[in-house]
């Protein structure tokens, strides 16, 4: 097409001037002109003298008699009047891509380069779909990111889409090459070859952008966003590098040829189309594009609100502190208790180890946009009754009302850099609940600064003096079998279904607690006492139903035991109390429940049993307990040395005096 400032000037006396002869073209043309918006060319030598210009400029004498006798190609003419370029990228001319993608339909079925090009291919769908498999195996969605990671994300989405290509590209092609336009030139080229090679393009790109939203989803810094982007990007590439080191002829004539042919040198014009279809299509393509956007926009906008809601925080967590404990663990009772003068500060003995169980995320309350976790029952991993019974049979006066404070749960969260466990009631001091990072811990893990609660380790814990001690927290969900020890099922919720089999009962979240049947009756050494698994320890021995299958009571994932007899006069139960040999984190201890077997007391000891916690019940109070064992994780009580609780005092440490219960005083 030819463009002229002013067509009255355009006349026969002079003649036209082209430009940019094509490769192929080894002359410049001699071109004849008309009014009528025509113009007529053909190649011709001029002189042998001939230097390579721009253009050439010949009288019309000289092109007439040039062009006599010589087939004309009729050739529109466009004019305008300011000498702008009208042409759009649909009028321009189109090569076949330098790809190794284009051997495909180039080439001859079998031969070289066609192997050769879907070796690449194959070579970088197996590298996407390894980099896929292995982005989605294990992986979790960051319960939270920094705000940089964020940004990184939502760039990284622009990036990515204007370094993916063969999208664009392989619809771009299957919309500028018909078959009777690619047949025109090459028809010895199969146009079903090329459609397959156009959507194995775009098949590739889709795959890459698959790929980068893994990517983006589950990562929670910025430079693992942009490494593996570009990473991503050059296996996407690797059809481009090919071609451009056949080309060099490193890898050998016959692909260096087949980068050589005139496919990847003809030009190829746009077709006549309607306005209206020209329209279609490039809206089609721009839409295309914006789509691609509006999917990933719509999937990250829903992670990060979903991040911000902390839907992908752990929901429960399970904690063992360990063997520590804080002999004058200072405790205040709030203004509004019942069971003890409002305000009281007094010392008792903290043992760690009561605290362990579970703790539940509150969906309503966050700290340092991290979640709070809340601790349970330890008896059935609810949350701790908050109404309490009207009658305690270990109170004198008996009024109407509450004469028992519901217990007050302790909670980890995230303070001042560090995963702390606290308690409203106690405090490291009788002056001030909170250090220099305003968080009045009992409890720290080491510096953490990300979101998920990976706190296994060395913790700093509050003994009347910062100590270091190994605390293990797990997150209470499965993701297979093999989490619930192969002793029950992961449901689709990521809890575990414990086994229930004739001859063995599995307890705890994770069925790691095995109940045999031969073990729910023990019997002790020295004075042949036995003791039965409690299915229910109340005044009229109802059983504890759960899940439709009654099973044993448990505190702290154990079974509890109830005394039957054989005990001497002196240790048994008098009238209307009852004994149990009852699990408080790390301990077995030999309770005694004054007023068990009192009707009036049902109440009381229903919500005594169920709102169960060892510090808060004061288990290890004189009287209370009389028997404690070793430390032990056991699942039950049998072959664990136990010792009676004589004097107490600070000589004789946290636990008073201790005596072997073992015959003849052995212990092991």
């Amino acid at each position: 097409r030819l463009s002229y400032p002013d067509p009255a000037a355009f006349t026969r006396k002079y003649a036209a001037a082209i430009h940019g002869c094509t490769d192929w073209l080894r002359t410049p043309p001699i071109v004849s002109t008309s009014l009528n918006g025509k113009i007529y060319a053909m190649g011709a030598t001029i002189d042998s003298d001939w230097e390579d210009r721009s253009y050439v400029t010949a009288t019309e004498e000289q092109a007439e008699s040039a062009l006599e006798g010589v087939p004309m190609t009729e050739m529109e003419v466009s004019a305008s009047n300011d000498g702008s370029d009208s042409r759009n990228s649909d009028d321009e001319a189109l090569t076949i891509p330098e790809s190794t993608y284009s051997f495909l339909f180039t080439e001859a079925v079998g031969s070289v380069p066609f192997v050769f090009s879907l070796g690449i291919a194959a070579m970088s769908y197996v590298c996407l779909s390894l980099a896929l498999a292995n982005n989605l195996k294990g992986a979790s969605i960051p319960a939270n990111i920094d705000m940089p990671v964020r940004i990184a994300q939502y760039l990284s989405i622009l990036i990515a889409l204007l370094m993916e290509e063969e999208i664009p590209t392989g619809l771009y092609l299957l919309r500028r090459f018909s078959q009777s336009h690619l047949k025109s030139r090459f028809p010895e080229v199969s146009y079903h070859k090329f459609v397959i090679s156009s959507i194995m393009r775009i098949a590739m790109g889709y795959l890459f952008l698959v790929n980068v939203l893994v990517v983006l989803i589950h990562a929670d810094t910025v430079i693992e966003i942009f490494y593996d982007v570009l990473a991503l990007q050059f296996i996407q590439k690797l059809d481009d590098i090919g071609f451009s080191v056949s080309k060099m002829e490193v890898l050998g004539k016959c692909l260096q040829r087949a980068t050589a042919t005139p496919y990847f040198h003809v030009d190829f014009r746009r077709e006549k189309e309607s306005l209206e279809l020209k329209w279609r299509v490039r809206m089609f393509l721009k839409a295309v594009y914006f789509i691609n956007l509006a999917v990933f926009l719509v999937i990250m906008i829903d992670i990060s609100m979903r991040q911000k809601c902390g839907d992908f925080f752990c929901e429960s967590i399970s904690v063992k502190f360990g063997n520590e404990v804080w002999q004058d663990a200072i405790v205040q009772w709030p203004e509004d208790s019942v069971q003890y003068p409002p305000g009281l500060i007094e010392k008792m003995v903290l043992v760690y180890s009561y605290f362990d169980g579970v703790y539940v995320k509150d969906p309503s309350r966050t700290h340092n946009g991290r979640p709070i976790y809340v601790e349970q029952k330890k008896s059935d991993q609810t949350p701790f009754d908050e109404t309490t019974p009207l009658y305690n049979p270990y109170q004198e006066l008996h009024v109407a009302g509450p004469l028992i404070d519901p217990i007050k749960p302790a909670e980890i969260k995230y303070c001042g850099g560090y995963w702390v466990f606290s308690h409203d009631y106690i405090q490291k001091s009788r002056k001030d609940k909170s250090d220099e990072t305003g968080c009045a811990w009992l409890a720290r893990s080491p510096e953490a600064a990300g979101f998920d609660l990976e706190a296994d380790g060395k913790w700093q814990i509050w003994t009347g003096k910062v100590v270091d001690t190994d605390v293990r927290i797990r997150c209470n969900k499965c993701s297979d079998d093999a989490d619930c020890n192969l002793n029950g099922v992961c449901n689709d919720s990521g809890k575990c279904d414990c086994d229930v089999d004739e001859d063995v009962i599995y307890l705890g979240t994770f069925c790691e607690v095995r109940l045999e049947d031969k073990c729910q009756t023990i019997i002790g050494e020295q004075y042949g006492d036995v003791w039965a698994v409690e299915n229910g320890i109340f005044s009229d021995r109802v059983s504890i139903w759960i899940g439709g299958l009654s099973e044993p009571f448990q505190e702290y994932s154990r079974p509890v035991y109830s005394y039957v007899g054989g005990l001497p006069e002196d240790q048994a139960p008098t009238e209307g109390n009852s004994l149990s040999l009852i699990y408080s984190g790390n301990r077995w201890m030999r309770i005694t429940l004054e007023g068990a077997y009192n009707v009036a007391a049902s109440e009381f000891w229903l919500w005594q049993t169920t709102n169960y916690h060892a510090f808060w019940a004061r288990a290890y109070e004189p009287g209370v307990t009389t028997l404690v064992s070793e430390p032990t994780y056991n699942d039950y009580p049998v072959g664990v040395d136990f010792h009676y609780v004589g004097e107490r005092g600070n000589q004789f440490g946290a636990f008073g005096a201790l005596y072997p219960a073992q015959v003849n005083n052995i212990s092991g």
